[in-house]
C-alpha cells in the first residue's frame, strides 16, 4: 500500500462522513501512521515523491488554491514526518564519540550554577542518641554552565514541489540533522579541551595550580603512559582521599596526527616503541583512543582520564523538529514557501571539577 491508499483508507475509517472534525482525526492517525512505517523501515522516504503527494491530496499547481486545500489536507502531516525523521536520521546517525566524554544531566535552566567538588567529607562513626554530621564538603567552589539554543529553518517551497525535488530536499534535511549534532560535537569537544578558557566558569582548567597538568611528556613509549597513570592515581579530593578512578576505563584523547602512535602504544604486546627493548607493554589494552578531530594535526598535546567525570551536558531538550504550513506566514506569501520546518537543541557544556583529566604536554 502507498501513502496516497494509506489516506484514503484512513478517510473511510476514521472520516466516513467527510466532517472537518473528522478531517483532523484522520491527519493526526495518518502522521503516526506514516512516522511508524518509516521507523520500522517499512517505507523509505526517497521513493516518496512530494509533487505527485501535494497533487493527490491538495491540488493540481495549476489550480486556484485556497489556504484551507493545504492545511485541511493530509500533505502537511506526511510531509513533516517524512522530513523530520530525515533530520533525525542525520542527527542520530553521524559519527559522535562526545557522549563518553560527558555525563548528560536534564535540566531546565538556562544558567545552572552547581556546587563543584569532588566527594564530601566522610561518612563517620554515629554513637548512639548521636546527632548524624552534615555531609558537605569542606568548601564549595560553585560553578556555572550556561546553556543556549541552536538549531535553524528548512523551507519546503512551491518550487521544490512542482519540479518534484523530493531528494534534494530529503538531502538537505539530512544535512540540517547532521548539523546539529557536529554543533553539539564541537561544543563538548571545545569544552574538553578547553579550547575557549571558559569550560571551567572562566577559570583556568588545565594548570600547574589545578595539578592536572602534565609538562615534558611527549606521547610515545609506555614511559609516557607510565607517567601519565602515575599522575592520575595521586590525585586526591579536598578530603585527600584518593579519587578513585581505578573502576573507570582511562580514556585517551589525541589530535589525528598522533593516532598512529597511541595505537602502537595500546595494541603493542611487548617492547617500548621503536627500540628492541622486548619487556611486557604494560599500558596493552589499558585504556580507550578518542580523537579530536577539531585539533590540529600537528599538535603535541594529549589529555588522559576519565572525562565523563568531569565534564557535563545540561540537556534542556533534545533535538527535536517542529513543523507549521507556510501559507498562513508572511514568508509563505512573499517567497511560496508551503511549509516550515524548525529543527533545535538547548544545551550546555562545562567542567565542574579538574582532578580527573590529565593535560599533557611534549
Amino acid at each position: 500500500m502507498n501513502v496516497i491508499e494509506l489516506v484514503e483508507s484512513f478517510k473511510k475509517k476514521f472520516n466516513p462522513s467527510g466532517t472537518r472534525e473528522g478531517s483532523r482525526a484522520v491527519n493526526r492517525e495518518i502522521g503516526l501512521a506514516v512516522s511508524k512505517l518509516v521507523e520500522s523501515k517499512k517505507l523509505d522516504p526517497n521513493q516518496v515523491s512530494f509533487r505527485h503527494l501535494y497533487e493527490s491530496l491538495v491540488g493540481r499547481h495549476e489550480e486556484h488554491l485556497e489556504e484551507g486545500n493545504i492545511v485541511s489536507s493530509a500533505f502537511p502531516t506526511i510531509a513533516g514526518s517524512l522530513i523530520s525523521s530525515k533530520m533525525i536520521e542525520g542527527y542520530t546517525m553521524w559519527p559522535d564519540e562526545t557522549g563518553r566524554l560527558v555525563e548528560v544531566v536534564p535540566s531546565k535552566l538556562k544558567t545552572s550554577n552547581i556546587v563543584g567538588w569532588t566527594n564530601v567529607t566522610g561518612v563517620e562513626r554515629v554513637n548512639e542518641r548521636q546527632d548524624y554530621p552534615q555531609l558537605k564538603p569542606p568548601s564549595e567552589k560553585a560553578k556555572t554552565i550556561n546553556n543556549y539554543k541552536y538549531g535553524g529553518l528548512l523551507d519546503l517551497t512551491k518550487e521544490a514541489i512542482f519540479f518534484d525535488q523530493t531528494g534534494e530536499l530529503l538531502r538537505q534535511a539530512k544535512q540540517v540533522g547532521e548539523a546539529a549534532r557536529r554543533k553539539r560535537m564541537r561544543l563538548i569537544w571545545d569544552a574538553v579541551v578547553d579550547a575557549n578558557a571558559t569550560a571551567y566558569s572562566g577559570a583556568d582548567l588545565y594548570a600547574s595550580g589545578n595539578g592536572n597538568v602534565q609538562t615534558s611528556n611527549p606521547l610515545g613509549g609506555a614511559s609516557s603512559w607510565e607517567t601519565v597513570r602515575a599522575k592520575l592515581m595521586a590525585q586526591t579530593d579536598e578530603n585527600g582521599d584518593p579519587i578513585w578512578v581505578f573502576g573507570d576505563r582511562p580514556i585517551m584523547i589525541v589530535p589525528s596526527g598522533l593516532l598512529a602512535t597511541a595505537e602502537k602504544l595500546q595494541k603493542n604486546p611487548t617492547g617500548d616503541l621503536g627500540t628492541a627493548n622486548l619487556d611486557v607493554n604494560l599500558a596493552q589494552g589499558q585504556f580507550d583512543i578518542i580523537v579530536n578531530p577539531y585539533l590540529s594535526a600537528s599538535s603535541t598535546t594529549w589529555w588522559y582520564g576519565a572525562p565523563n567525570r568531569q565534564f557535563r551536558w545540561e540537556d534542556v531538550w533534545p533535538f527535536e523538529v517542529y513543523t507549521r504550513v507556510g501559507q498562513d506566514t508572511e514568508e509563505g506569501f512573499k517567497a511560496d514557501v508551503i511549509q516550515q520546518f524548525k529543527a533545535s537543541f538547548f544545551g550546555g557544556v562545562g567542567a565542574v571539577d579538574t582532578k580527573f583529566v590529565i593535560q599533557n604536554e611534549a
